[in-house]
């Protein structure tokens, strides 16, 4: 998400810098300019600008969630890698290894009273 925020705010960047350098064509009874050659109206260049301000502030708040998730992501592995280093060095100390398979007992079902044999009757 980080880097795609970066990417949109980049993309409203050079929106932006377009509807900046867009030329007139200096005749106040036809207000057309040109936008990279081809003639756009006021209204266009008020849409490229509303599309640029939208994306610049999608950009931004994907950017800054992505730097948040991030954080928390190292903000645990660091914690995890030390858990890690205690246990070991605890490990060490004691000389032991701790048992990594859990005591299972079989599986009997319910538990139930025998039935009674037919001599016991």
């Amino acid at each position: 998400m980080l880097i795609l925020g970066l990417v949109l705010i980049v993309v409203a960047a050079v929106l932006i810098v377009l509807g900046i350098f867009t030329t007139g064509n200096g005749d106040l009874d036809d207000p057309t300019a040109t936008l990279l050659g081809l003639p756009v109206g006021s209204t266009t260049i008020f849409v490229i600008g509303l599309v640029a301000g939208l994306l610049l502030l999608f950009g931004f708040s994907l950017t800054k969630w992505g730097g948040k998730h991030q954080m928390k992501y190292m903000k645990d592995k660091r914690q995890m890698r030390s858990m890690a280093k205690t246990l070991q060095e605890a490990e060490a100390k004691s000389g032991t290894t701790p048992d990594t398979t859990p005591e299972t007992k079989p599986e009997t079902g319910p538990e139930t009273k025998p039935l009674p044999r037919s001599e016991d009757v």
